[in-house]
């Protein structure tokens, strides 16, 4: 009785996840049809990480259908930058060491969720200085060019590759920008997580045909 009152406590009025700590996730999201003992296992991300993300407003967690079939939902908003050198070469982040050592594979542009109602045009310069930091001069922002013109939204459903058997609704904002102080090899960067670092492996490759 006191798994089910926890659990219910960590729902919001309009369903969606409103707990206070990791173990009410967890609750939530096995009461919903998610398997979270697959988390942090191979190259998915950990309870910790998702709660993390949904304390941040980087995601919204809700609930789609109702009683023993319901499931549990995530609703992101994420911003991919086509960063592009001189030759066309779109930057692409090949991989991953997350802080535990494990690989993961990603082969995706500098992409960045965003937050709460944050508007697409200060995610891109958020997402740069957070993912680029470690390889950018002090005036990095007066080189990035974003153009706008490039700009256009997508919706796409699928399970989440981070946490498994999540269904992900990705809002995708995509726009193409220029940022010449890049190096022109291919390089890494780190990032400070609360259980170590994590190093971005990032190369220049040719645009894919569309």
């Amino acid at each position: 009785m006191a798994a089910t009152t926890t659990t219910t406590a960590a729902t919001g009025q309009n369903g969606t996840f409103a707990g206070s700590s990791t173990a009410e996730l967890e609750q939530w999201l096995e009461r919903h049809g998610i398997q979270t003992a697959l988390y942090g296992q191979g190259s998915a991300r950990n309870i910790t990480e998702l709660f993390e993300e949904v304390s941040k407003a980087e995601s919204v967690l809700a609930v789609f259908g109702s009683g023993p079939c319901s499931r549990a939902f995530r609703l992101v908003s994420v911003l991919n930058l086509y960063i592009k050198n001189g030759q066309g070469q779109v930057l692409i982040e090949a991989g991953q060491r997350l802080p535990d050592g494990r690989l993961r594979q990603r082969g995706l542009p500098l992409s960045e969720k965003m937050m709460g109602q944050e508007c697409w045009q200060a995610a891109a310069v958020r997402a740069v200085g957070e993912e680029l930091a470690t390889v950018l001069p002090r005036d990095w922002q007066l080189q990035l060019h974003i153009d706008e013109s490039t700009y256009s939204q997508a919706v796409e459903i699928q399970e989440s590759t981070s946490y498994p058997g999540l269904l992900t609704q990705y809002t995708c904002h995509k726009v193409t920008a220029q940022l010449p102080c890049l190096p022109e090899e291919p390089f890494s960067t780190s990032e400070p997580r609360r259980n170590g670092t994590m190093t971005n492996y990032w190369e220049w490759q040719d645009p894919s045909p569309t």
